[in-house]
């Protein structure tokens, strides 16, 4: 019985680490992109393809954001949306979840825009 209840403590605990990220929202950041590629995991199922944009300005170190399909936030066209992001412009992401490096955990981009920049330090969206 003893097990039973750790085991279950576990998964509550590695649940509430993956699982409830998404649900975390973060303030929008404005980021420039760098870089982005797309790679392509096995899964049980098939496969999965697996979005990275690389940033400028993001966060405290030029990080790094995923794209995915992600129910909890109605976001289901995670394709579309990469093809619209293109190197080298200024975007508001709008994300969930946290960025834990230990996990290889990414905050994931759920919405986007294209700013242009006003005047140093000031963005606005394009038009």
């Amino acid at each position: 019985m003893k097990k039973l209840i750790t085991a279950g403590v576990i998964a509550i605990a590695a649940f509430s680490l993956t699982g409830c990220q998404n649900l975390v929202k973060n303030d929008p950041a404005v980021c420039t992109v760098v870089d982005k590629d797309r790679s392509t995991e096995s899964t049980k199922s098939g496969s999965k393809s697996v979005f990275r944009i690389y940033t400028e300005g993001c966060g405290e170190d030029n990080e790094s954001l995923g794209l995915a399909d992600n129910i909890l936030q109605g976001n289901f066209g995670s394709s579309d949306m990469y093809a619209k992001i293109k190197v080298g412009k200024t975007y508001r992401f709008e994300t969930v979840g946290v960025r834990a490096r230990w996990a290889s955990s990414f905050r994931e981009i759920v919405r986007f825009s294209e700013v242009k920049a006003s005047a140093p330090g000031v963005t606005e969206p394009a038009k």
